[in-house]
């Protein structure tokens, strides 16, 4: 088996309001708090999307990136419900048992 690393990273989306004076005010303040994790809390309705970078371990030490083509339709690739990464939509219908 070879080794593999998995870079994930995810793509969160949330409006929020800012009280300011000026834009350079909401400009700092929302560095703020994309900076401090603890100041807002991104939930699973706020995942948009993410990305796998995925990379082989070579015996010789080098790393070696893999690419993956993903065929995404484009009716789909807006939705909060398509993944981006296995390409599948992930919607769950809680009313379905």
């Amino acid at each position: 088996m070879k080794k593999f690393k998995v870079t994930l990273t995810g793509h969160y989306q949330k409006t929020i309001s800012v009280y300011a004076e000026t834009p350079e005010q909401v400009k700092e303040k929302t560095e703020t708090i994309l900076f401090d994790t603890d100041l807002i809390d991104f939930s699973d309705e706020d995942f948009i999307g993410g990305e796998a970078a995925i990379t082989v371990d070579q015996e010789d030490g080098l790393e070696e990136s893999v690419e993956e083509e993903t065929d995404e339709d484009d009716c789909c690739s807006g939705c909060p419900y398509f993944c981006s990464v296995c390409g599948e939509c992930v919607y769950e219908d809680e009313g379905e048992e």
